[in-house]
């Protein structure tokens, strides 16, 4: 699946983002700022990126402290089918990286297909869009390990996955390994994979357009309280 480029793309991109701002405000007000995804469990762990230079995206790289929101979409209750999402937050420089994966597929079609599930484990995450790297358009993704347990909202859980990059529509190569089992149940974190895009990898102009005006509904509409990755608790680029 190419990523599509050129300014119809983006503009379209950007009346539909618009269209889902509009939804994603009053929701953003009746839920503090979470349009989707309140409910939801921050913990403290280590992240590590970078174990196959030779994988798409493999400038990517990265090995310390992370912040990681685990979360079910609608907020339903456990036990209830729901997409899981696992927000990552590393900082480089000072300055934060947020990376978005949600309960999907990894076929050449379902990777971009949001899928379901009764617990955050019950199969493999992904980014959804595609970053643009040196390598072309890129997804991320993560599969569970074992060693995962609990659910949002729990304070028994821990986050435990390998990480994977795959070009649009080719193989997964794994990338680095997420554990997370620290929880951090003050922690009211807002993660913004637009501003605050993994560098160096950049936001294609379509997908900042469509996912723009929905974040900064929230940012409006709810507390903004900036969690450091190290326990201290910008802008995008397009092409």
């Amino acid at each position: 699946m190419p990523a599509p480029a050129g300014p119809p793309a983006v503009r379209a991109a950007r009346a539909a983002g618009l269209a889902l701002g509009a939804l994603f405000g009053p929701l953003a007000t009746l839920r503090r700022g979470r349009p989707l995804h309140p409910r939801g469990t921050v913990l403290r762990g280590t992240l590590r990126l970078g174990d196959d230079p030779d994988a798409p995206g493999g400038e990517l790289r990265y090995a310390g402290p992370a912040v990681v929101r685990l979360s079910r979409s609608v907020g339903l209750p456990p036990g209830v089918p729901d997409v899981h999402g696992v927000a990552v937050r590393w900082e480089v420089d000072g300055r934060p990286q947020d990376l978005l994966l949600s309960g999907t597929g990894t076929g050449r079609l379902t990777r971009f297909v949001l899928a379901p599930r009764l617990t955050p484990w019950g199969g493999t995450l992904g980014s959804l869009m595609p970053f643009r790297t040196a390598d072309g358009p890129v997804l991320l993704g993560a599969a569970p390990v074992a060693g995962a347990r609990g659910d949002a909202g729990g304070t028994d859980v821990r986050v435990d996955l390998v990480l994977l990059s795959a070009r649009a529509g080719g193989p997964w190569h794994r990338v680095g390994r997420l554990v997370a089992e620290d929880v951090d149940p003050g922690a009211d974190v807002r993660f913004d994979p637009v501003l605050h895009v993994p560098a160096p990898y950049r936001t294609y102009g379509w997908a900042a357009a469509l996912r723009l005006p929905s974040y900064a509904a929230a940012r409006r509409r709810g507390p903004l309280r900036p969690t450091r990755a190290d326990r201290a608790p910008g802008e995008y680029s397009t092409g």
